[in-house]
């Protein structure tokens, strides 16, 4: 069966008002065109979702942020191997929460582009978003998206009571949005995987953001054996600090015969 193309030229073009403008602007990336979905971009929107960000529409540029230089060149890899564009590493002034960096790419064609495909623009706190169809019915595309998520979002603890999950936070008027995301998230791990979840829960705390914004969490855990069993085998996560504390909850599922 024929992949259908997710993005063609045509599409992009209408995003600028000029037509003229538009194609001057496109014409030196037409190899990018059609693009089709894969899994390496499933990974790409998952992270702009998460610790990445796309600059509102005068700006238009993209930014990942990380502790480790070393996920940042991942990121970038992603990035050239599908638009063989490059970026650059730069310290992040704006994290107050310690020493991050961030990797940056200025070209508004590629951000345009990734929009269309489903990332997020500006403030994710305060802007809706959903996951997009092409990757939510798609098993590969995916567990590709999740592995993402639960690296950038995902919390492994080791408590007496093991558990996988996520957190993210979304202002009181985009909540209801943030429910959407999650519950697509616990539909289709289900769905994909046979994995069950919580029911996405929060806490009455509410979060004040500088700009007087009232944020609040939603979390959904993975806390049955057989669903955390089932999480490690198909889906994993990439981060090396929270993949430890996942194969430490395995090995003592084995070792308890479960």
């Amino acid at each position: 069966m024929k992949t259908e193309s997710l993005v063609k030229f045509e599409n992009v073009l209408k995003t600028y008002k000029s037509k003229y403008h538009g194609k001057k602007a496109l014409e030196k990336y037409r190899k990018w065109f059609p693009l089709f979905p894969s899994e390496r971009l499933a990974g790409i929107i998952a992270d702009l979702m998460c610790d990445g960000h796309i600059q509102p529409p005068k700006k238009l540029r993209l930014d990942y942020t990380s502790k480790s230089k070393k996920e940042l060149r991942r990121f970038g890899k992603e990035i050239y191997n599908i638009f063989k564009i490059k970026g650059k590493i730069r310290p992040c002034k704006t994290n107050k929460f310690g020493k991050s960096y961030n990797y940056g790419v200025n070209c508004k064609p590629l951000c345009r582009l990734l929009i269309l495909c489903g990332a997020p623009a500006g403030n994710k706190q305060t802007t809706e978003f959903t996951i997009p169809k092409w990757i939510l019915t798609n098993k590969k595309y995916f567990k590709r998206f999740l592995q993402r998520v639960f690296s950038c979002e995902g919390t492994v603890s080791l408590e007496d009571s093991p558990f996988v999950g996520i957190v993210m936070y979304k202002s009181l008027n985009q909540y209801s949005n943030g429910l959407k995301f999650f519950n697509d998230i616990k539909k289709y791990l289900f769905i994909h995987f046979k994995i069950e979840t919580t029911n996405i829960f929060s806490e009455k705390r509410l979060n004040v953001r500088k700009d007087g914004v009232l944020t609040k969490a939603l979390k959904l855990r993975i806390k049955k054996t057989d669903s955390l069993l089932k999480f490690a085998k198909f889906i994993n996560i990439e981060d090396n600090q929270k993949h430890r504390k996942l194969e430490q909850i395995v090995n003592g599922a084995a070792q308890t015969g479960q």
